[in-house]
């Protein structure tokens, strides 16, 4: 079975579509979703609606739909080390998703357990502590670190996401975060992904990077300037 794993989309619609095209090229069985939907990007309806179109998507929440559904900080200093400007953020695109769209989201679980092929493959936004709480960890853990962050989860493969950076590791099992879509940061124009061949008892993961028109997006941040924005082309766009 061929699966096109995609994480971290964050209100990129324009990211989205230049990497379900190579998907689909590629005759993806499903696609999995392994998070945050929603958040920082200029596009929070259109994403969502056209997530909710894809055939066979297996999704989880993150951290982005949890603020949504769950509710976020309103002071400052908090656990999430939100600002203000970023809660006035997250306030905004909440107030642009319609209940269709809120509705998908909330059917969505943390995490999501499959069997293909005799393999046990679970997805998850990020590793969580036993209040449910997401656990911080280096940018690219290491096999240790992993071990660590997943060490209650028991399949054979792991697909996750949350911090942006492609981590990909082989160790006593499938370690595997393909790297945010929708948030390029320093590779500006390449949105990240992945597809996960699991055929005749073999495991094999191959990265992808698909360029697309960043300035649209860039211009689509500017021409709405919301809460944040200077911020978000900042650190997640590497506009400096």
């Amino acid at each position: 079975m061929k699966l096109g794993v995609i994480t971290d989309i964050h209100n990129n619609l324009i990211a989205l579509k230049a990497v379900l095209e190579r998907l689909n090229q590629a005759e993806c069985d499903k696609i999995i979703c392994c998070g945050d939907i929603i958040g920082i990007g200029p596009c929070p309806e259109e994403t969502v609606q056209y997530m909710m179109q894809i055939p066979n998507l297996i999704a989880v929440r993150g951290n982005h739909e949890r603020y949504l559904l769950e509710g976020m900080p309103n002071e400052y200093p908090n656990e999430e080390n939100m600002g203000f400007e970023e809660m006035k953020h997250h306030k905004w695109e909440h107030h642009l998703l319609s209940e269709e769209s809120t509705a998908f989201l909330e059917s969505l679980p943390y995490k999501t357990d499959i069997t293909i092929e005799g393999f046990d493959v679970s997805v998850i936004h990020y590793c969580m502590d036993s209040d449910g709480h997401y656990i911080n960890y280096k940018i690219n853990p290491a096999e240790d670190d992993l071990r660590k962050m997943f060490a209650n989860v028991k399949s054979d493969i792991i697909l996750y996401g949350h911090n942006h950076s492609r981590n990909i590791c082989k160790g006593d099992k499938f370690y595997i975060n393909v790297g945010s879509l929708g948030c390029p940061a320093r590779d500006k124009n390449l949105a990240r992904a992945g597809i996960l061949n699991i055929e005749k008892g073999n495991v094999k993961i191959q990265p992808i990077d698909i360029e697309y028109d960043v300035n649209e997006v860039i211009h689509l941040i500017d021409e709405i300037n919301y809460p944040d924005a200077d911020n978000i082309k900042k650190y997640f766009y590497g506009i400096w």
